[in-house]
């Protein structure tokens, strides 16, 4: 295996290994605003969430693969 598909593995475990400690901010005013509205609301704010982190990430991986391609 090659050092530069090494470094990549390595980068990737450490990051998918650190991953479960992140934690949210959660601002308060977030929280209070959300707290604050029905349960349909709640579910809809979730799957837009969802949504978001799906397009954001599709985006991301996109741009890679354009880059790759470029080189």
């Amino acid at each position: 295996m090659s050092l530069r598909k090494l470094s990549f593995l390595a980068v990737v475990g450490t990051t998918l290994a650190f991953a479960p400690f992140a934690h949210p901010q959660g601002c308060t005013q977030c929280q209070d605003n959300t707290a604050a509205t029905s349960p349909q609301t709640k579910a809809a704010y979730r799957h837009a969430i969802i949504l978001m982190t799906l397009t954001a990430s599709s985006l991301f991986l996109v741009t890679l693969v354009f880059f790759k391609r470029h080189r």
